[in-house]
């Protein structure tokens, strides 16, 4: 059994109830044949993500392990080298001084965790913002609020909207959920998607970050073009329109 499948079904049994003593948690793992070392060691990681507490002889769930918290932690997991991957190489892209907006998304949480360029960052993501105020490289994290989007941790809305009017950035960083061969972008919600194509016709100088499984696939949203954009920082050659080949980073 993969660890995060182990870890998604403890942390099921666990939200049966607030509180669990350690002969109820072993008699469930003794029925999945996974050993007690394993579950103690899974245990520690769930307390180190946020999501229980260990207290002498039990666990307790905490109010904020729901689903929305351990499809993230999926998320992040997926595809993890080429996040990585992606992550480096769009750090040559920035410079000491560079005022950027990043926006959502588990390859931007990575780009933010990699940063070693004193520069000052804006986000409407709070995954990311909580990254970037642990990063010592970044002069001055700011989170853009507004109507919060809990699946993916993002503000959205007028609110939003209307606090990029007042925050100037020189660079965008954004992801997507889909790129098809003819190039068009897409995200899965209309509101994010509003708001990231306003973000890329502010910016002067516009990158996605996109892992290569997002390519040849159609999304919910589309926001834009990559004829738009500077280029798109990827994790290996991808199949595309001929005349947008120039524009792919990897």
């Amino acid at each position: 059994m993969h660890k995060l499948e182990r870890k998604n079904m403890l942390l099921d049994f666990l939200q049966a109830k607030p509180f669990h003593n350690m002969a109820e948690i072993n008699e469930y793992v003794e029925s999945l044949g996974i050993a007690y070392v394993t579950v103690r060691r899974d245990l520690k990681e769930l307390q180190n993500e946020g999501l229980v507490s260990l207290s002498y002889g039990g666990v307790k769930t905490n109010e904020k392990s729901d689903n929305s918290t351990i499809k993230h932690l999926n998320q992040l997991n997926l595809n993890l080298t080429a996040k990585q991957q992606i992550a480096k190489l769009a750090q040559k892209l920035i410079n000491q001084g560079d005022v950027l907006y990043l926006g959502a998304g588990t390859t931007c949480e990575e780009f933010a965790k990699q940063i070693k360029t004193e520069v000052k960052v804006i986000t409407n993501s709070w995954f990311v913002y909580q990254i970037l105020l642990k990063n010592s490289y970044i002069i001055e994290p700011i989170l853009v609020g507004g109507k919060y989007r809990e699946p993916s941790g993002v503000f959205i809305g007028s609110f939003a909207e209307k606090a990029l009017e007042i925050e100037p950035f020189y660079k965008t960083f954004v992801s997507v959920t889909n790129i098809d061969y003819d190039g068009n972008l897409y995200n899965s919600n209309e509101g994010e998607s509003h708001l990231e194509a306003i973000i890329l016709a502010k910016a002067k100088y516009k990158y996605i970050l996109a892992d290569s499984s997002k390519f040849n696939s159609m999304g919910y949203e589309h926001f834009c073009n990559i004829k738009d954009i500077d280029g798109i920082i990827t994790d290996r050659v991808v199949e595309i329109k001929s005349e947008y080949l120039a524009k792919i980073i990897n």
